[in-house]
């Protein structure tokens, strides 16, 4: 099987994990012509993930659970303070750019 040479601009942008399953999946798949190849890269997810703690629950009592836990509490008021930080350095800049 030859490999496909890879597109100088494409590495910087996709990370390498992700061009590499792109790089195999078109390498001598004859599928039905219906069929799309991107379904390799779909994986079907129901439930709630937490984007501050980088976690996922499938369940809505354990979401729940997880909002009032000591740890998200906390993950959350670093982010409200990074948040906070970030918009404060942001107007200083357009303060001190007019």
């Amino acid at each position: 099987m030859a490999l496909v040479d890879e597109d100088p601009g494409l590495k910087d942008s996709e990370p390498e994990r992700k061009r590499k399953k792109t790089e195999d999946s078109s390498l001598g798949k004859l599928g039905a012509p219906d069929t799309p190849e991107d379904l390799d890269f779909l994986v079907p997810k129901a439930g709630f993930f937490c984007p501050i703690c980088s976690l996922f629950y499938s369940g809505e009592k354990a979401m729940t659970n997880h909002c009032k836990s000591t740890r998200h509490k906390q993950n959350t008021e670093k982010f409200m303070a990074k948040q906070r930080k970030e918009k404060e350095q942001n107007e200083a800049e357009e303060r001190s750019s007019r």
